[in-house]
């Protein structure tokens, strides 16, 4: 008996050596850092092992992009797994910047919460309704919620409350973690770092490195998360980033998630002192030159690669280049075509127009000078008529009473009437054909 319980013992020591050493380790399905390497199957984009990716992101090389500087993007880096431990501290290092220089927007959050899944949400891209905290860096200041603007908020949810009963009680700090584009002593290695841990005491603590100088500032530190006590294991980690009206380029470059504090802290002060290149102090002079020899064969072999891809990425650019502008001449040729086109067609349009419109004048004016000199000639046959039946009349009762009287003399006094007519008629189709050639010359 004493025997199995001695054994027992053994098993159970072991078991607990094993534990400790599990909660010193870096939790890898909730940590990343560059190189990123992994391509999907497709061999289409790169992707993140445990991790999922939504929206506007995109995996670089050195980098995760969650939204560019454009408006209107929303971004998303989801963990997989839960993260399954009591206690947890994660380093979070990420660069928000972008070109504007008073005017960006909108920031990136941080979610430990018992969503397996990413649901796009107006909260920087994440839904208001959740189960555990969100570190938010937000970069745009609304003035109509100045008063309860922090540069990195921390909201705390059961899953009941709402974004303005989580705001109620501000907790965060104000802290720049934005850098503008354009100064000149901007570098693709300016990055921010936030440490977050939460540990089996249910204490939150957020520190920030805004600029990356080893300078460390307490935003929160809250001693009694209102939250359920193994809430932590149930969690998820998630990353989002929004631009609105106003944008900004929201990367990530790394995110390393340990079970215990102090081993987090040994491990990233061992980072940040890494050198690149170990100078064996304690070796031979030639084994240290061996030692260099391998080193400098192994830089110029990567910058023999690296050569080839720049030449290989700038004949691509030059070959998209040329092609572009192959397109755009094309483009411009057809465009031109169609101008001449159109040219010709509305040229012939308003021709055919000013065309049709003198016809119809002229057919107009004809008809009516036409129907004037017809009425004219109407109203002149039947004075004339009436005339003649008077005078007629007239040298019928004066015969009857002076039959020496010749008819003869009574027509020779018609002749200067018809020969008023006769010029007032030329007179009209004179002026007809004047009032015709200076409207044609004037519409022409």
């Amino acid at each position: 008996m004493i025997i199995i319980n001695s054994t027992n013992f053994l098993i159970l020591l072991l078991i607990l050596i094993s534990i400790n050493k599990i909660n010193g380790e870096i939790l890898s399905s909730h940590s990343f850092e560059p190189p990123f390497e992994n391509i999907d199957s497709l061999g289409g984009q790169r992707i993140i092992p445990n991790w999922r990716a939504g929206g506007t992101t995109v995996i670089n090389s050195n980098f995760i992009r969650i939204t560019p500087d454009r408006q209107s993007k929303k971004g998303a880096l989801w963990s997989r797994k839960a993260i399954n431990v009591p206690a947890m501290s994660s380093v979070f290092k990420f660069r928000i910047s972008g070109q504007g220089k008073n005017f960006f927007g909108d920031g990136m959050a941080v979610w430990i919460v018992q969503n397996a899944y990413y649901t796009e949400g107006a909260l920087h891209g994440f839904i208001d309704k959740f189960v555990g905290i969100g570190v938010i860096f937000d970069t745009f200041k609304n003035t109509e919620n100045l008063a309860i603007h922090r540069d990195v908020t921390i909201l705390i949810n059961d899953g009941e409350k709402t974004y303005e009963a989580m705001t109620q009680e501000v907790q965060g700090c104000n802290i720049n973690v934005r850098y503008h584009n354009e100064r000149a002593d901007f570098s693709v290695t300016d990055m921010s770092k936030a440490r977050i841990t939460v540990d089996d005491n249910h204490r939150l603590q957020v520190l920030v490195d805004a600029k990356n100088t080893g300078e460390w500032t307490t935003c929160v530190d809250i001693t009694d998360l209102p939250l359920q006590k193994d809430w932590l294991k149930k969690a998820y980690i998630g990353i989002t980033a929004t631009t609105g009206q106003l944008a900004d380029n929201h990367d990530v470059i790394s995110l390393t998630s340990y079970s215990d504090y102090e081993v987090m802290e040994k491990v990233e002060e061992e980072k940040d002192n890494k050198r690149l290149f170990e100078s064996f102090p304690g070796k031979d002079f030639d084994e240290r030159i061996t030692r260099l020899e391998e080193t400098m064969n192994d830089v110029l072999s990567k910058f023999n690669v690296l050569d080839h891809h720049i030449e290989h990425e700038f004949v691509a650019a030059n070959d998209h280049i040329d092609n572009m502008i192959a397109k755009l001449n094309s483009k411009e040729e057809s465009a031109e075509t169609r101008i001449e086109d159109l040219e010709t067609l509305v040229k012939k349009q308003v021709d055919g127009s000013i065309t049709d419109r003198l016809d119809k004048l002229e057919t107009q004016m004809k008809g009516n000078l036409d129907k004037k000199i017809n009425t004219l000639e109407t109203t002149i046959d039947r004075k004339l008529t009436n005339k003649i039946n008077a005078k007629e009349k007239l040298n019928n009762n004066n015969k009857s009473k002076e039959p020496e009287i010749s008819t003869s003399s009574c027509n020779c006094s018609y002749w200067p009437f018809y020969l008023s007519i006769l010029v007032n008629l030329g007179a009209c189709s004179w002026f007809y054909y004047v009032f015709y050639m200076s409207k044609k010359k004037h519409l022409l």
